[in-house]
């Protein structure tokens, strides 16, 4: 973890769950298990290795993309960022094809089997997703990581351990690059929650990914992936991770556990620190839409198990 935080954070409060209004963050009514936890923004570095890669505006301006740091009153030591994956699709970062799908020049990625470079080179900052579960035909996959995602940041500070989140609100977007680089400023490891989506009828159940060569999601291999992008040093951790988090999630929330896959993902491209992406469950399928909206909080337990057992071992 980055030994310096830059500044601009916002003021210290008492939180038990968080409210976010505007980018503003206030003070929630205070427990026994989230008692004295103060929160602060963390602004992209604008010294960043990535800046010229990442996301960018109309106006080719590299936005200020930010993070919450919620800081526990006993820190054990570990800092964890929790990224609900998609966001805001209205977001401008949703919308525009602006930000370099692999952060380094075009030359470096000569043999590594990929057609993004060129005039391919950029795409959206971050996919839309607006589809709803077919359980409740009502919640969408930005709505659910965020409501999983505040209850992983819930359980985590009552065990002391430091919490970032890329964003608070259902409103809220960051490019999936300015993510990655944010949770390497200022976290340990990274964990990105997503559900899933097939268009293979019945597929179902716990899946989770770590950067590696061979694209599980593609099913082809990219050779060279991880020292071109400079996050070899972390691969091994990172798929311990991805297999602590196949493991509890699936056992603790009730899903069939599909493993852990190694993929080509630019949250891992823009990656510095050990991370993984988990699909909790697939939406699209009766009986795991079901689990996901039934039970959060098992699925969060998990996560929080997977970070446990992470530190531990």
């Amino acid at each position: 973890m980055h030994a310096v935080l830059l500044a601009a954070f916002a003021a210290a409060a008492i939180f038990t769950g968080i409210k976010i209004e505007g980018f503003k963050t206030l003070a929630a009514e205070e427990t026994p298990k989230t008692a004295q936890v103060s929160v602060k923004e963390h602004f992209l570095s604008t010294d960043s290795k990535y800046i010229n890669y990442l996301w960018n505006d109309k106006q080719s301006a590299v936005p200020d993309a930010k993070v919450y740091i919620f800081e526990p009153s006993d820190f054990n030591g570990h800092t964890v960022c929790i990224d609900p994956g998609h966001g805001d699709n209205s977001h401008p970062a949703a919308t525009l094809k602006k930000e370099k799908v692999y952060p380094v020049e075009d030359e470096m990625l000569a043999g590594m089997n990929t057609s993004m470079k060129g005039k391919k080179a950029f795409d959206f900052g971050v996919e839309a997703r607006d589809y709803k579960n077919v359980y409740d035909n009502n919640e969408t996959e930005p709505e659910y990581t965020l409501k999983v995602a505040l209850l992983v940041k819930d359980k985590l500070l009552a065990k002391g351990y430091r919490v970032v989140l890329t964003r608070t609100e259902y409103n809220q977007n960051l490019s999936n690059g300015a993510r990655a680089v944010l949770a390497g400023e200022t976290s340990d490891i990274m964990i990105a929650i997503h559900t899933n989506a097939s268009d293979k009828r019945g597929v179902r159940g716990t899946m989770a990914f770590y950067p590696g060569d061979n694209d599980f999601m593609d099913g082809t291999l990219h050779p060279g992936y991880t020292k071109i992008m400079g996050i070899e040093q972390n691969a091994a951790s990172s798929q311990k991770l991805a297999s602590l988090l196949a493991d509890n999630v699936s056992k603790s929330a009730g899903f069939k556990n599909l493993g852990s896959h190694s993929a080509v993902l630019r949250i891992f491209s823009y990656s510095s620190i050990p991370v993984s992406l988990v699909e909790v469950g697939f939406s699209d399928q009766i009986d795991d839409a079901r689990i996901l909206i039934e039970k959060k909080n098992e699925a969060a337990e998990g996560i929080v198990k997977s970070v446990d057992e992470y530190f531990s071992n």
